[in-house]
């Protein structure tokens, strides 16, 4: 008799929870595959772990800045580049 606990148990079928999430709200589904792309990106596999992850990197980039090893953007002139840039581009 094997002890193996390290076996992925057998697949359930996808079917019905693929067709209750497709009946979500367009945004609702846009947000979960950007989550779910998210995931496979940067290898998450809960909420509560890319939390974590956000958290550390805010606190990294924080201590960058105290540190005076980056410099701090301002918000205005960021925006201001940003609509600067794509108010030129004509849309497709």
């Amino acid at each position: 008799m094997s002890t193996d606990t390290t076996a992925a148990p057998p697949a359930a079928d996808p079917t019905p929870l693929v067709d209750r999430l497709l009946k979500l709200p367009e945004e609702t589904r846009l947000d979960l595959a950007n989550l779910l792309l998210d995931s496979v990106r940067q290898g998450f596999t809960s909420l509560a772990e890319a939390e974590q992850r956000d958290k550390e990197m805010i606190r990294s980039r924080i201590d960058q800045l105290v540190k005076g090893e980056v410099e701090l953007l301002d918000a205005k002139e960021v925006v201001a580049r940003l609509m600067s840039r794509y108010s030129k581009e004509k849309p497709s």
